[in-house]
């Protein structure tokens, strides 16, 4: 009878989780497109359309080599993320262990490098790296429901996928607490924008457009956290056992 309740319990957990992943996969798929939109959008426009209100360029259309050059290394860093993938999915089982660990480490020192990079040049590419940020965020809820996700270590899916979670949850409560201090008065927003690290001259928010943010971004990001780390924490033992 315990071993029934244990593996009830096992194949009802394995649902969850899977429900979970998938879900975390689609609301990564969804924010990637729009931050690529958005990319799209300012090298033509100079103007970023999101739900809140138009955001316009300071310096217009981004355009020049700076921003061909950003374009290119998100794209070859979304080919040799899918390339792993391919490469997991179809000859995983083939693959030697030190293969296996060999592939993993091109895809974290691939990422790895992609943020190091725009956190240096810290411009336009800043515009699309969340979207190839959450194309990563995909591939790792994917990989902890998927067969091929077993060739990689789980110990290190679990982390980024623990990581990401918390990330999403503290940015957005860390964020707006503060900008709701600030528009109380009971920090000034030169403070509230020190403490965030964003630009002194950014205008201040008023009421309304602090509710609408908090609404529509604060949601969206408590939303992803939740989701990544309730899959993390769902598929903390491996889908695979009975």
């Amino acid at each position: 009878m315990n071993t029934i309740s244990g593996a009830s319990e096992i194949s009802k957990r394995r649902r969850s989780a899977t429900w979970f992943g998938y879900a975390a996969c689609a609301w990564s798929l969804l924010f990637s497109l729009a931050h690529f939109y958005w990319g799209i959008e300012a090298a033509t426009t100079g103007v970023l359309t999101v739900p809140n209100g138009n955001i316009h360029l300071e310096n217009g259309p981004a355009t020049g080599s700076g921003v061909i050059f950003a374009w290119v290394v998100t794209v070859g860093m979304l080919c040799i993320l899918g390339g792993l993938i391919a490469l997991f999915r179809m000859r995983g089982e083939r693959m030697f262990h030190s293969m296996q660990l060999s592939a993993t480490a091109v895809g974290v020192m691939t990422m790895t490098a992609y943020v190091v990079y725009c956190f240096t040049i810290n411009g336009f590419a800043w515009i699309i790296a969340p979207g190839a940020l959450c194309a990563f965020g995909a591939a790792i809820s994917l990989s902890l429901i998927q067969p091929w996700g077993r060739f990689i270590p789980r110990w290190l899916l679990l982390l980024l996928a623990w990581l990401g979670g918390v990330i999403m949850i503290v940015h957005e409560l860390y964020g707006g607490i503060l900008q709701g201090l600030a528009v109380s008065g009971m920090i000034s927003w030169q403070q509230e924008y020190l403490m965030i690290g964003a630009p002194a001259t950014q205008a201040p928010l008023t009421v309304q457009q602090f509710i609408d943010q908090n609404l529509i971004w604060g949601s969206w990001f408590l939303l992803g956290g939740v989701l990544f780390c309730a899959l993390a924490w769902l598929a903390r033992h491996s889908l695979d056992e009975r």
